[in-house]
């Protein structure tokens, strides 16, 4: 069991950690691929994979934030 503000905490910490970490890698992983010996088609697919993760990142962290506002929003303290 965890209480409402610890679990708040957690929220808010994970959605910060992800939003760091997924752009900061992202960007590494685009220059490294811009210098990586590999044919324009694999760097195109990669890049294009790449676009996806950030894409999919961005709407996991709406559903953390929804996740986050129903939680600040209840009435329930322990989860």
């Amino acid at each position: 069991m965890i209480t409402r503000q610890e679990l708040i905490k957690r929220l808010k910490d994970d959605i910060k950690t992800e939003e760091v970490a997924v752009s900061l890698y992202t960007k590494h992983l685009k220059d490294t691929l811009q210098l990586a010996d590999l044919s324009e088609e694999k760097r195109n697919r990669m890049a294009f994979l790449l676009e996806r993760l950030t894409e999919d990142s961005r709407i996991h962290e709406q559903v953390m934030q929804d996740l986050l506002s129903r939680i600040s929003n209840s009435g329930q303290d322990v989860f």
